[in-house]
């Protein structure tokens, strides 16, 4: 397990759903119990459809904007949409999926895999700027109290996308019932080693291995 490097200098520890292991369907649903705010982006729809946006459209769908954008470009103004989301009730938390995620990865998707890598940014921007983006301005109390994020594989192309993620992305093999907004364990100490890593602490191979 580890975090993925967007290019950008951004890292990101990528968390991974197996979609036969039925625990993702079973914490969404939780979650709604609960009153968090799900928020599924179907990779399905994207590879269904034949517009070069297909991407953007799906996650404006996803998060219901109904606000007029200043241009058509919609695959620039995402990043921002999925970074605030103050038109949705956060009060509880947000969980963020990437359904289906393992259909982006096609013979015709190429080495760079520019949809799988430009959708995943998306879950990167949850969990950086909309976990904090109000307290950089000491308007935390907006924030959303928990934020949780994920994609959905199957376990056909689980290794793909294991590859895809340089083998180290962490598995969420179940959760706490009665508890089930909570990160998964494992995810929360391997990204406190990382941290850890990066104020000069070493980072043993042996403890990333998942």
């Amino acid at each position: 397990m580890s975090y993925y490097d967007d290019g950008y200098g951004n890292s990101f520890f990528p968390a991974i759903y197996i979609a036969e292991d039925t625990v993702l369907r079973r914490q969404a649903q939780a979650l709604r119990d609960q009153g968090w705010a799900v928020i599924e982006i179907h990779c399905k729809n994207i590879l269904a459809s034949q517009d070069p946006q297909a991407g953007a459209l799906e996650i404006i769908r996803a998060v219901k904007f109904s606000h007029k954008l200043p241009d058509d470009n919609y695959m620039t103004w995402t990043q921002e949409i999925i970074s605030d989301l103050d038109w949705l009730d956060l009060s509880k938390g947000v969980f963020v999926i990437l359904k289906d995620y393992d259909v982006l990865f096609t013979p015709w998707s190429g080495p760079e895999e520019f949809e799988a890598k430009w959708m995943v940014r998306h879950l990167q921007t949850v969990d950086d700027t909309l976990r904090y983006r109000h307290s950089q301005f000491a308007y935390d109390d907006y924030d959303p109290p928990y934020v949780l994020y994920g994609m959905e594989v199957s376990r056909e192309k689980l290794d793909t996308v294991l590859e895809f993620f340089e083998g180290r992305a962490t598995i969420i093999e179940d959760f706490d019932e009665d508890n089930p907004g909570e990160e998964y364990p494992p995810l929360v100490e391997y990204r406190q080693k990382v941290v850890r890593g990066w104020l000069g602490m070493t980072v043993d191979s042996e403890d990333v291995e998942g």
